[in-house]
């Protein structure tokens, strides 16, 4: 029975001390408050890992698996998330100032009250986000699929829409001067003065 025990223990501690260290890329600890601006974590496998208040500020995140993690009130300006897989990811109040979000999944993310001024999400797919009160001033979405989702009271000052999917979009309240939205798709889309706009749904 002892020598059960014995190894029954020691087998927990190697599966603890693997779990540590499946939890440290390139020196940065995987874990909330964590410090590693600047890290290279392009292409890792970080789905649901909590880094709520992190510093990642310019780090490389390209191609990453962040789905479903807790990213909230966390420091992301200027990071490369290009291509990133971000479904279902809490980005709440987060800074994202002049961040690459190029072709990144978002889909149904949260990224309200986010700070995303500058940033490219070019080709990204924001279907069902939500960005209630996000700062997207001057971000480019060019060609971005933002089909259900909800800019409500955002500020999309100066934001590059064109070639949008708005279909099913809501805008109530979004601020929306010198927007650009030429060849953006308006289809059941909710506008900032609550109008619904179906100019460009198919014939």
């Amino acid at each position: 029975m002892k020598n059960f025990i014995s190894s029954f223990l020691a087998i927990a501690v190697m599966l603890t001390s693997a779990a540590e260290a499946q939890q440290i890329i390139n020196g940065c600890q995987i874990k909330r408050r964590t410090n590693c601006p600047g890290v290279d974590l392009s292409g890792a496998n970080l789905t649901r890992s909590n880094l709520a208040s992190a510093d990642l500020a310019g780090a490389n995140l390209s191609g990453a698996n962040l789905s479903g993690d807790r990213i909230t009130e966390a420091n992301l300006t200027g990071a490369n998330l290009y291509n990133a897989n971000l479904a279902g990811t809490d980005l709440s109040q987060t800074y994202m100032n002049n961040a690459n979000l190029s072709r990144a999944n978002l889909a149904k993310a949260d990224l309200s009250q986010s700070t995303l001024s500058g940033a490219k999400l070019r080709d990204a797919n924001l279907a069902g986000a939500k960005l209630l009160m996000a700062n997207l001033k001057g971000a480019d979405l060019t060609g971005a699929n933002a089909t259900g989702a909800v800019f409500a009271m955002a500020s999309l000052v100066g934001a590059n829409f064109s070639r949008v999917d708005l279909t099913g979009a809501t805008l109530i309240g979004a601020d929306m001067r010198n927007a650009v939205l030429e060849g953006a798709r308006l289809c059941r889309t909710t506008m900032p003065d609550r109008s619904i706009n179906s100019s460009g749904c198919p014939k």
